[in-house]
């Protein structure tokens, strides 16, 4: 961020909040849980955030603005893009950000299946689908002998408008060969979860996102992907903290990352995420 940038964000800050904190202490590291927050940090403050899922890390940091009743429509709009950041540049605020972190869980082990219906099993009715995946979830956990990780999603508006699965499972506990076994309904296709070194998890995450509800095929309200419980328990809270620095780094060992940011008059937003590189001889 530039200096003059910084000069006008302060004499925005003098003039619209009063006096900033005497001090916060300068922390290089996010508050865990239980963890007491100091009480201050010198100069303007960035709320940051980091989100580790896997061998996935996303992270901002942000200068907030403040709304107040008496901003202009100009003014608003502005400090909302701030607020309000661009949609691929969030840490867990879409859909989409929510499906990739759950993506993620599955680190290197992911395959992707896609379990079509053949003419004789072609469901009717979404509800029937539903009954199919059910039946077929109880097939899995007696070949596993209990619970396993799963992200499944149901899909029937694009291409010939049929019925079909999409599934996430670990190559280690189900094998294409299992499920082609297993899969009595149709053919069965697959795929890594990540297609090499420099795929990301965001790619299938969107895909997965791609239909909305209609009422007609897919139900109006319907939850059309789903995960498991020993997933999403996985999951670790995000971390939360206050810096006196709005630099996100990027460690030089990851396979892929990316970056954004957004600053105006008001305040200033910055994204980045990256992918762990691969350790270990399995995929």
């Amino acid at each position: 961020m530039s200096n003059s940038f910084m000069r006008d964000f302060r004499s925005l800050r003098g003039a619209e909040a009063g006096p900033l904190p005497e001090s916060l202490s300068q922390r290089s590291s996010p508050l865990r849980a239980g963890e007491p927050e100091a009480e201050a940090v010198s100069g303007p403050v960035w709320y940051c955030t980091r989100q580790r899922a896997g061998p996935l890390v996303k992270e901002c940091r942000a200068l907030r603005p403040r709304l107040s009743p008496n901003d202009s429509l100009y003014e608003r709009t502005e400090k909302n893009k701030i607020l309000r950041p661009p949609r691929d540049s969030s840490v867990c605020r879409t859909r989409v950000d929510r499906l990739e972190l759950r993506l993620a869980l599955f680190r290197f082990e992911g395959t992707r299946y896609d379990l079509s219906f053949d003419s004789e099993s072609l469901p009717e009715k979404f509800q029937d689908v539903r009954k199919v995946w059910r039946a077929f979830l109880a097939r899995l956990r007696r070949w596993k002998g209990g619970p396993f990780d799963y992200i499944y999603l149901v899909e029937g508006r694009h291409g010939d408008h049929r019925y079909h699965l999409h599934i996430v499972l670990r190559y280690g506990d189900f094998p294409p060969s299992v499920i082609r076994y297993l899969w009595k309904y149709g053919n069965v296709d697959d795929e890594p979860l990540l297609r090499g070194p420099h795929d990301s998890y965001r790619r299938t995450a969107k895909y997965f996102n791609k239909e909305a509800t209609d009422g007609l095929i897919l139900p109006i309200g319907a939850k059309l992907w789903n995960c498991s419980r020993t997933l999403n328990a996985q999951l670790p809270p995000p971390e939360r903290w206050k810096d006196e620095s709005g630099v996100i780094e990027i460690p030089d060992n990851v396979s892929i990352s990316g970056r954004s940011d957004l600053r105006n008059e008001f305040g200033a937003y910055y994204y980045a995420w990256y992918i762990e590189q691969k350790t270990g001889l399995l995929f």
